[in-house]
């Protein structure tokens, strides 16, 4: 099976009725209940479970995983009933998700608008019946499973994608930019001193909402995570907060002035409040008041610059890293106020500041080769867990989004992987190696698998036996140099993108082995390819001016669906979190906001 699909709460799927579009079930190539193998009389016979009470049947499928339960679906009438009428598949897919991403998935859901849902599912289906059937679900608390199960299914049975570029921002330097969580703005930051707010008006338009002007370069432009406020930072020593007005304006909230450069500035996950790091040797905490407006709660003090900060997943901690060498951890009191909870010291600089998902640990990774874990106890101290050492400088230390185990990469051509053990230590469980540095290591959301990025344009997957020992899947060579690997959300397919011109998409079989499924090409470098938030789709972008985004057909065979053409290179692309909009940055510093939908 694949050991990313999870066991627990698993409960439906909803497919439509006779005479209108069916969804498929999964890439395997399951019909997901359209055909049935066995006749129910002749089931009877031989199997006691039609006799069962539907609860008590739904509690046994609960113990089986997504594949199972489709082919499941396919034994007999009784049971593609039982399953369909309890939205069983739909469930059991959105389960396979970490509980991060599902978090992620049902806050950019815009569950109270009947006219936002309509227009995320319509460009993929004529189908009005479907569309509506799946909206009188909205207030159940599963609605997400059905919502995205039936779009990935939808955007699946569509061979090809028709594009329709919405907006074109032009800036006069080079620029980055991102879309909100919901999907629905768009922000730009630029050399050329602005920031520029895009947002869809009532007829699915983009239009300019603000643009934010500074006094240098707007080095970043950030939503908050729920899409109601921004935060901008620039050379000018500067920071602003934007916040969404009345209708569908942008305002300015605050400006938070530091005394030499703003090297970071992050909203909290809960969108309250906002850290900013600096050259100053302060970081600074800034709160949402109940009125609306911003405040200054406290200036966090150290011995050198502030390279960055962080809060941890319930906003109640923010972590700083120091020149000064050390990381300090800060806790937010009931009344409001913030507290110093502990000092972490490195031999020199740190590098790099980490909570864990759930907040319960953190790693600081130095510039003296070494990374440590630290562990959040009872009495609210922070305990030093382990310190990894490596014989040349860390780039990166990553948890599993469970918490249990962490990767480091280094430029001593390593990457560690280190588990949690059940007494709470924490144990070096694997070494990759690879013939020149590590560039970048990730694991899946279970931590069953690493990838790892070398300079010897190498990817190697690793994967975790049933034992607890790792050992390696397979290798990936290029004839260039990687720039990404990246996982799905899922975790049971990974991607690769160079600059020898390829994307190769790879994915987990039934007996725990990675296999390429197919490899796709460009005229020149790939400098980015990244998942949808279904996993379902890829999108490419490349120097040779083409963004592509790849995508799984009904049988689950990968095909080109789209090619976005620019008269520059693409430098990066991304999907909106509605699925139909991607965003493309090209070196003619324009940004460009594309509409998808099915062909005709």
């Amino acid at each position: 099976m694949d050991s990313t699909y999870s066991k627990s709460g698993v409960a439906g799927s909803i497919l439509p009725t006779a005479g209108r579009a069916r969804l498929e079930g999964e890439s395997s190539g399951l019909s997901a209940g359209r055909s049935i193998a066995v006749p129910d009389k002749e089931i009877q016979k031989t199997a006691s479970l039609h006799d069962l009470p539907e609860e008590i049947t739904i509690k046994i499928i609960r113990l089986l995983e997504f594949r199972d339960i489709a082919r499941l679906q396919q034994v007999s009438t009784h049971m593609h009933g039982v399953i369909n009428n309890n939205h069983v598949l739909a469930k059991a897919w959105y389960q396979r998700f970490s509980s991060p991403h599902q978090y992620q998935l049902k806050t950019s859901l815009p569950t109270e608008d009947k006219k936002q849902l309509r227009l995320w599912l319509r460009p993929f289906t004529e189908d009005e019946a479907l569309v509506e059937s799946l909206i009188k679900y909205r207030k159940k608390v599963y609605f997400p499973a059905l919502f995205y199960f039936a779009k990935s299914g939808l955007m699946t049975r569509c061979k090809t994608f028709n594009s329709e570029k919405k907006a074109a921002i032009a800036h006069h330097d080079l620029v980055t930019a991102e879309f909100s969580a919901d999907g629905r703005h768009v922000v730009t930051a630029s050399d050329d001193k602005k920031a520029k707010i895009y947002g869809q008006n009532d007829k699915g338009a983009w239009v300019e909402k603000a643009i934010i002007s500074h006094d240098a370069y707007v080095a970043s432009a950030t939503f908050s995570a729920d899409s109601l406020h921004l935060v901008t930072f620039s050379w000018d020593h500067t920071s602003k907060i934007y916040g969404q007005g009345v209708g569908g304006s942008w305002v300015h909230k605050l400006t938070i002035s530091h005394n030499n450069f703003i090297n970071s500035a992050f909203f909290s996950p809960d969108g309250r409040h906002v850290v900013t790091a600096s050259d100053d040797h302060t970081a600074k905490i800034t709160s949402h008041k109940d009125d609306g407006s911003w405040e200054e709660k406290l200036i966090l003090s150290h011995g050198h610059w502030v390279n960055s900060a962080t809060f941890s997943s319930d906003s109640r901690h923010v972590m700083t890293a120091s020149g000064d060498h050390t990381a300090k951890i800060f806790r937010l009191r009931d009344d409001g106020s913030w507290e110093e909870k502990a000092t972490i010291s490195h031999n020199h600089w740190i590098r790099s500041v980490t909570f864990s998902a759930d907040g319960s640990y953190a790693v600081t990774v130095g510039d003296d080769r070494k990374a440590k874990i630290h562990h959040l106890e009872e009495n609210g101290s922070w305990l030093e867990k382990v310190t990894i050492s490596h014989d040349d400088f860390v780039q990166s230390a990553t948890f599993s989004v469970d918490g249990h185990h962490l990767v480091t990469a280094s430029l001593d051509n390593t990457a560690k992987i280190y588990g949690e053990k059940t007494d709470g230590s924490w144990e070096r469980e694997a070494t990759i190696f690879h013939e020149r540095w590590v560039v970048s290591a990730n694991l899946t959301a279970n931590g069953c698998h690493v990838v790892t990025v070398g300079a010897d344009k190498k990817v190697k997957i690793s994967s975790r036996q049933v034992n607890g020992l790792w050992k390696e899947n397979i290798t990936i060579s290029h004839g260039g140099h990687v720039k990404t690997a990246t996982f799905s959300p899922d975790g049971s397919r990974m991607v690769t993108a160079s600059n020898d011109g390829t994307v190769r998409i790879y994915g987990l079989k039934v007996d725990g082995l990675w296999e390429e499924k197919r490899t796709f090409y460009h005229n020149h470098s790939v400098n980015s390819a990244i998942f949808s938030p279904d996993g379902r789709h890829v999108l490419t972008a490349s120097d040779d001016c083409t963004a592509r985004i790849i995508g799984q057909h009904t049988d689950g065979s990968w095909v080109v669906k789209a090619i976005l053409s620019h008269k520059r290179s693409i430098k990066s692309a991304a999907f909106s979190a509605d699925g139909y909009h991607v965003l493309t940055i090209s070196s003619d510093n324009k940004v460009r906001i594309i509409k998808l939908r099915m062909s005709e």
